[in-house]
């Protein structure tokens, strides 16, 4: 697999969902917004080269003071055993990156709504689906407003949602969410198709997602949108205090 084009699919699924703020140390970014995102709570590798050792590892968890510290380890760098010496809890949370190239864009569909901001109606219908999948209303209003990329947001009803954001041409799809008494309908298929579109048109040549390793459905349904290309996978690595 073409390692740059991992470190530009890892570039930009960080522009895509920013944090409040960002810190760099040494070779890694350290991220702190608050709230339960893991992503935007992590500290990420800037590149092929990070490595950590203990004082990199003191200057991270510094930051986190009070709170948990955690890692987000690609497997892109080797880290873990740096981090199993500093006390760090086993891997959790794994998770993919799929991708595929967009030199032939699917045709939209015509039911999907399509904005280039986050409107009222997209940001109460993610919410009440983050509130029906995981029950608990998660707020997509703050992360979005911080967004600093050409984005757009694709809608059907009030039963389907997603979003994407275009860096680097490198189109990363995100928010995916469908209501669990309208799946299997193709709602989803049809926003993300729809945003597979828009991004051809602004610039994007790839297209990449990321997503738990042990959610068979949605792999199923991105596989069947081309995203045939596995690039990599990452874990966080936690420990509190």
């Amino acid at each position: 697999m073409d390692d740059g084009l991992d470190w530009r699919i890892e570039r930009a699924c960080a522009a895509a969902f920013p944090p409040v703020r960002c810190e760099t140390v040494d070779t890694w970014a350290v991220a702190v917004s608050g709230g339960p995102r893991r992503r935007i709570n992590s500290a990420s590798p800037l590149g092929p080269d990070a490595t950590l050792d203990t004082a990199t590892v003191a200057r991270i968890a510094a930051i986190y003071a009070g709170q948990v510290a955690r890692v987000r380890v690609p497997d892109l760098v080797a880290v873990d055993a740096a981090l199993d010496a500093a006390g760090f809890a086993p891997p959790d949370g794994r998770t993919r990156t799929l991708g595929r190239p967009l030199d032939r864009a699917p045709v939209p569909d015509a039911g999907v709504i399509l904005t280039t901001a986050p409107d009222a109606a997209w940001l109460a219908t993610r919410s009440t689906l983050s509130l029906a999948i995981d029950g608990m209303a998660e707020d997509y209003a703050a992360p979005l407003a911080r967004l600093a990329i050409p984005a757009a947001f694709a809608r059907i009803d009030d039963r389907a949602v997603a979003y994407a954001a275009v860096a680097d041409g490198v189109l990363v799809l995100e928010a995916v969410a469908t209501h669990p008494d309208a799946r299997r309908q193709g709602r989803a298929r049809h926003c993300v198709a729809s945003l597979l579109h828009w991004g051809a048109g602004a610039g994007a040549t790839y297209a990449a997602l990321q997503v738990a390793a042990d959610n068979a459905r949605a792999i199923a349904l991105y596989r069947g949108l081309g995203f045939l290309c596995d690039h990599y996978g990452y874990h966080y690595r936690e420990r509190v205090g």
